[in-house]
């Protein structure tokens, strides 16, 4: 997984994050990747809309090739961790992104 590195090396991480503009989780998936992408220089968060409409079919499309637990999420929204294809890796939702930012201390946790 890069984003190891990138926190020890200051390699560059990227997460993605895929929904539809009506959820509130992504909505909130958003306003937490724009923190971190502002407060830490090595790390871009892109973010990808489709319509809600079309978010099973999209989200099937996304989640191909992420591994195990990565086909069983059906949720919106869907945070990817990685810069290239072949090292993109499945984070989750948007509690899985909070906890997975807090974690890797890309956040401060409140008091």
């Amino acid at each position: 997984m890069q984003s190891l590195n990138s926190f020890l090396f200051g390699e560059e991480t990227c997460f993605t994050i895929h929904g539809y503009p009506q959820c509130p989780y992504y909505q909130k998936a958003v306003q937490l990747g724009k923190h971190i992408d502002s407060n830490n220089k090595n790390i871009k968060v892109e973010n990808k809309e489709c319509d809600r409409e079309e978010w099973k079919e999209y989200l099937e499309k996304q989640t191909t090739g992420l591994g195990h637990k990565a086909r069983y999420h059906t949720t919106c929204p869907l945070v990817i961790e990685g810069c290239t294809d072949d090292a993109k890796s499945f984070v989750g939702g948007y509690a899985e992104f909070l906890n997975h930012s807090k974690k890797n201390k890309l956040i401060k946790p409140k008091n």
